[in-house]
């Protein structure tokens, strides 16, 4: 009988020992999530031109919108999302509604899309996808330092960049859009 109090016991305090373990366990799990949850970072932040470094162009030769001034706009704007895509690209095809539909619902921003392509494909992706924002072909990206597609740059009122990041989604767009908050222009 001694013998079966004892593994009695012992049993007890390996289920107990098991449960606290697995309460721990629970607890990092869950701290784990909670991070993830926070929302999504940039992406390649280190790539491209320097924040702070005024952008190479300010004139743009549109395909759907004619010729786009960054310094001859509106100056209460909050800034300017340039885009670089790829018609070719099929993780480019996920930013399209996104950066049309916040072109939409955000007139405080300027947006532009510069896509790699000739003028015939440019001019498809635009209808297939209704774009409003205006889009000029490229033939390379390089003089922008990018190759990255789809890649946004966001540009203070005075064209210096702000932030910079791969996106694809609205949380992307967000995560890029917070990186600063830019002083309205006098």
């Amino acid at each position: 009988m001694n013998l079966f109090n004892v593994s009695y016991a012992f049993l007890w305090a390996i289920i107990a020992l098991q449960s606290y373990f697995i309460i721990q366990l629970g607890r990092k799990l869950q701290a784990a999530k909670g991070t993830a949850d926070a929302g999504p970072g940039l992406i390649e932040e280190d790539h491209g031109l320097p924040k702070r470094a005024l952008f190479p162009q300010f004139q743009f030769e549109t395909v759907n919108k004619g010729l786009i001034d960054l310094k001859k706009l509106d100056k209460q704007k909050h800034g300017f999302l340039i885009a670089f895509t790829d018609a070719k690209c099929t993780s480019c095809k996920e930013l399209y509604p996104v950066l049309e539909r916040f072109h939409q619902q955000s007139p405080r921003y300027q947006s532009l899309i510069l896509m790699v392509g000739q003028e015939p494909d440019v001019v498809e992706i635009i209808n297939q996808y209704g774009l409003t924002v205006p889009v000029m072909p490229i033939d390379s990206p390089t003089s922008f330092q990018t190759g990255i597609f789809p890649f946004v740059y966001y540009l203070s009122p005075k064209g210096e960049v702000i932030a910079k990041s791969v996106v694809q989604y609205r949380e992307q767009l967000n995560a890029l859009l917070q990186q600063a908050v830019v002083p309205k222009a006098s």
